[in-house]
């Protein structure tokens, strides 16, 4: 008898402690695909739009050999950027920093360089941190897995 409370004790202890690290861990086949702009919100209360309402339609393609495109389209113009991508799990949660090959206009950053960086605001949701520099508050839905 217990022999059998311990067993079920270790397998309650180890199959709990999986799951929490599956829930809080990102992993590659997390941000793969094609992650699509939902939503748009400015530093102005109830600023948020959606859909067509959204001033441009934009979307990242993150790849599993480290390399992104972005594409933007606004107004029948389309704009494509590309780059490389590095994965940072630092203490405020999992970061992907972007650094794009050429300068562009469709680059969020509060540095104005060739650097982006988004991060998971929950598991399905990529977020710009270029709001915490009075940017737009721009949030992504993952679409396509690959």
């Amino acid at each position: 008898m217990k022999q059998f409370i311990i067993a079920v004790t270790l397998f309650f202890f180890f199959t709990s402690c999986s799951k929490d690290n599956d829930e809080n861990t990102n992993t590659a086949d997390s941000y793969l695909g094609k992650w699509t702009l939902i939503k748009m919100s400015g530093t102005v209360f109830n600023s948020e739009t959606t859909g067509n309402a959204m001033e441009y339609q934009e979307f990242y393609v993150f790849s599993d050999n480290g390399t992104f495109t972005k594409i933007r389209n606004k107004n029948t113009v389309q704009t494509t950027a590309a780059g490389t991508y590095i994965v940072k799990n630092i203490q405020e949660g999992t970061y992907l920093e972007l650094t794009y090959s050429a300068s562009s206009e469709i680059i969020g950053s509060c540095y104005g360089n060739l650097k982006e960086e988004l991060h998971f605001s929950d598991k399905n949701t990529l977020s710009s941190t270029w709001r915490i520099c009075d940017g737009p508050g721009l949030d992504y839905q993952k679409i396509i897995i690959y």
